[in-house]
């Protein structure tokens, strides 16, 4: 059992979904400013959806079917709430969408797709 206070690597916001959603729409914000088109309702949504789904498949929790369903549906609602605004109408292109797509790790979205 770790000490009080130690983190330990499964710990923190950043590998929650709801912190790896965060961070993935916070760097949204970044992706080249003069280039791709306002990203819609829609693809702010789906870049959600899927770094959830990859962080659950990667999960413990995500094994089981109906804990994942509940997981990603919090994690929608939380998006709505909180970061679906600072993510509509950022710049985005057409291959960063791709790459959130086929990406296998919620990681190489953060990594590739948004740098």
């Amino acid at each position: 059992m770790p000490k009080a206070g130690k983190r330990t690597k499964s710990s923190g916001l950043m590998n929650s979904p709801f912190g790896r959603v965060s961070v993935v729409l916070g760097a949204l914000a970044l992706v080249c400013l003069g280039c791709g088109h306002p990203a819609s309702v829609k693809e702010c949504e789906e870049i959600a959806d899927r770094v959830t789904e990859l962080e659950l498949k990667s999960s413990p929790v995500g094994l089981e079917p109906e804990t994942a369903k509940e997981q990603l549906e919090r994690t929608r609602s939380w998006v709505k709430e909180s970061q679906l605004k600072s993510c509509v109408g950022r710049r985005i292109t057409d291959a960063a969408m791709q790459c959130v797509r086929a990406a296998k790790q919620a990681q190489d979205i953060t990594d590739r797709c948004f740098r």
